[in-house]
């Protein structure tokens, strides 16, 4: 666990501006962010929990506890001979899952690639590009109740996706649940999403070309 007060956010978001947190807290376990969140010096600060800071921009700083996940294990949970479904934990980097994937011959993340962030905001901000959203992977979200301090279980469908859209964004719930792994759905086989755009373009000057050889 790391704890740091008066820390310099500039290092945490993508932008890169000055601005400064009370504290900051990094957690590698569970056990670690409940420690943190029971501890009586955070229990009335304002609280925020960030990802990889690209979506972030501090026009001032933060009077306030700033977290962070550090838990990064990664864990095939099935696999049945079609399909497997990964666990990823929420503080690895979204782009080194899909390189995972595609390192181990696991389709259907590919589309995904080079998007910014971490996997617990994956399932916050229901990503997507060129025609695939991760809610079309995503089987459930495992996350912690703040409210309650007990670990919680959402389906898919119980986090009502919508286009850059779940429940965890909102108004209501903001702050309650903090995402601890995501477990995703990939294929044995190429399952390509190609009729998107440029992808399509693209299918087809490759089809061409190689019609031609």
């Amino acid at each position: 666990m790391l704890l740091i007060q008066d820390f310099d956010l500039s290092s945490a978001t993508t932008f890169h501006l000055p601005a400064r947190a009370r504290w900051m807290a990094e957690y590698d376990s569970v056990d670690q962010l409940r420690s943190i969140l029971a501890d009586s010096q955070f229990a009335t600060m304002k609280r925020l929990h960030i990802g990889a800071g690209s979506n972030l921009l501090f026009t001032k700083s933060f009077d306030g506890l700033v977290l962070h996940s550090a838990m990064k294990g990664m864990s095939t949970v099935a696999d049945d001979g079609e399909s497997v479904i990964i666990r990823a934990e929420s503080g690895i980097v979204w782009d080194d899952f899909v390189q995972h994937c595609v390192d181990s011959n696991l389709y259907g993340a590919e589309n995904l690639s080079y998007i910014p962030g971490e996997v617990g905001a994956s399932a916050v901000q229901n990503i997507g590009a060129y025609g695939v959203e991760v809610k079309d992977l995503i089987v459930k979200v495992e996350a912690l109740d703040t409210f309650t301090s007990g670990m919680v279980t959402f389906t898919a469908d119980e986090c009502r996706y919508g286009y850059r859209d779940s429940l965890f964004k909102r108004p209501d719930l903001a702050g309650r649940y903090i995402i601890t792994a995501v477990h995703y759905r990939l294929w044995h086989t190429p399952r390509y999403t190609l009729d998107y755009g440029p992808l399509k373009e693209l299918r087809e000057v490759t089809y061409l070309t190689r019609s031609e050889e």
